[in-house]
């Protein structure tokens, strides 16, 4: 079984990496403080920058096609 990456206890295929919702949320809390709120995601057939929030990426991913709903990576986020 595998092992909640937060309380490490067991629980039941299903879930990627945590057992519970709040085991989750604690997950993206820490992710976002060790890696910040936004990422700089580049759109590959363009090369335009977009200013994406860390939590959208761990919950829903990110298609190229999905990048037009955020705002551009201004110099001033750098």
């Amino acid at each position: 079984m595998p092992k909640c990456f937060i309380c490490h206890g067991e629980y039941e295929s299903g879930r990627e990496l945590t057992c519970s919702d709040e085991c989750h949320a604690e997950l993206v809390r820490r992710l976002i403080a060790r890696f910040g709120e936004f990422k700089k995601v580049v759109r590959q057939s363009t090369g335009i920058a977009y200013k994406v929030p860390i939590r959208d990426i761990i919950e829903k991913g990110i298609r190229e096609q999905d990048l037009d709903q955020y705002p551009l990576w201004e110099k001033a986020y750098a």
